[in-house]
């Protein structure tokens, strides 16, 4: 009879917790997948070494990657003819530099690069947020391009004429599309020196002449 009861009160308490015990581990959570976003990289493009002095000296441009083969592409595009105006100097091209031109007076130094580039190099608006960009101005936007660009004719072809005022910096630059290539003639420097030249800017533009194959 004493077995009994202690078998009852063992089935009693024990039964249920076994019970429990099983719906425990039917309700056990399936594994979870989580998905981890992907690792988002971003790769600087080390610039190529310039033919002579800083990175930006091969384009004249800084911020300007030289990619393998623009320079026999700049050699394609032809050659660009110009007189020199009075009181400026005319240094040797370099890398990819059709032209370099150098002037100085008592307020400081501004230079004249001409580099050319096939296709539309990102179009007009990017070229000029660019620039924009090197004399420490902010970008702008398709509906501000108006103030800043002006249409104008190189060699009987349509052009775009740049005026990039940054106040310490300034950029006088012509943008023309020429047979399949994009010239950039850009005069960078103290901001009094080039608006003190932009009259022979504008002269150096009316005296370019483009010749070669891809005229």
């Amino acid at each position: 009879m004493q077995q009994r009861n202690n078998f009852s009160w063992a089935a009693h308490f024990l039964l249920p917790a076994i019970i429990l015990g099983s719906l425990v581990g039917c309700d056990r959570a399936e594994p979870t997948a989580y998905k981890i976003p992907k690792e988002t990289r971003e790769v600087s493009m080390p610039m190529a070494p310039a033919a002579t002095g800083p990175a930006m000296a091969s384009t004249g441009t800084p911020g300007m990657t030289v990619l393998p083969g623009m320079a026999e592409a700049a050699d394609e595009a032809g050659t660009i003819l110009y007189t020199t105006p009075e009181g400026w100097t005319d240094l040797p091209a370099s890398g990819i530099r059709k032209a370099h031109l150098q002037v100085s007076d008592e307020n400081g130094s501004a230079d004249l690069t001409i580099t050319t580039f096939p296709g539309d190099v990102g179009g007009n608006l990017a070229n000029i947020n660019r620039w924009r960009g090197q004399i420490q101005l902010d970008p702008i936007t398709e509906a501000d391009m108006a103030n800043v660009a002006k249409p104008t004719a190189i060699f009987n072809h349509g052009a775009l004429y740049v005026t990039l005022d940054g106040g310490v910096d300034s950029i006088l630059a012509a943008i023309l599309p020429f047979h399949g290539y994009t010239w950039f003639i850009k005069l960078q420097g103290s901001s009094a020196t080039v608006f003190a030249n932009e009259s022979k800017f504008q002269d150096f533009l009316n005296s370019v002449e483009m010749e070669g194959h891809a005229h």
